[in-house]
């Protein structure tokens, strides 16, 4: 069963009318400009770089049957649009994934984890927000976007065994922070599922 922004993907993709394409916009805006703000740092440069995305994608409309994954392709293509902006700008001297800031979404109580005291979900989200930037990043494109560690590579034109390192350091900097013992491979392997939804 295709996600929801697929299938509104698809109906532009198909209908190629302004209608389709506000849909598709309107579902995609928010977690762009979220996506943008870490790399430009500025909620008005994040706004310019994701309508300038969307503009693009708006005229060469009639091309689009060739992106196969739409996600990926929104979040390369803000990526490049940001960096290249903020070159012009001279302005773009250190590494997209040091010292940024990152909003993550707190960890709540759900179906899946409702035996799970809500002490132990503020602390996680405590620990979470600790993390270094590339970390939180990393962390946040899988977690809360879904991405897997290829595309998460892809995004942010990193290396996959990058990737596979920075979630190693989330998944010990949280262990640390919580005071589970990942010495033991049943502690390791559960927390990395859990905080990864893997």
């Amino acid at each position: 069963m295709e996600s929801r922004g697929k299938h509104i993907f698809n109906r532009f993709r198909k209908e190629l009318t302004q209608e389709s394409f506000t849909e598709f916009f309107d579902y995609y805006y928010s977690r762009m400009i979220q996506f943008a703000a870490l790399i430009a740092r500025s909620e008005i440069l994040a706004e310019e770089v994701v309508l300038d995305v969307f503009l693009k994608l708006w005229e060469q409309k009639r091309t689009i049957a060739s992106i196969s994954n739409i996600e990926t392709y929104l979040f390369v293509s803000v990526r490049n649009t940001a960096i290249n902006t903020l070159k012009k700008d001279q302005k773009f001297v250190v590494d997209m994934l040091d010292d940024a800031y990152i909003q993550l979404a707190d960890y709540k109580a759900s179906a899946e984890n409702l035996l799970i005291e809500s002490e132990m979900l503020e602390a996680l989200s405590v620990a979470v927000n600790n993390l270094p930037s590339k970390c939180k990043i990393i962390f946040k494109l899988i977690r809360e976007d879904g991405f897997n560690r290829n595309e998460v590579a892809r995004i942010l034109n990193i290396s996959v065994k990058t990737v596979d390192n920075q979630v190693v350091i989330a998944v010990r900097k949280i262990a640390e922070q919580l005071n589970i013992d990942l010495a033991n491979p049943q502690n390791s392997k559960g927390l990395t599922a859990f905080l990864l939804a893997l």
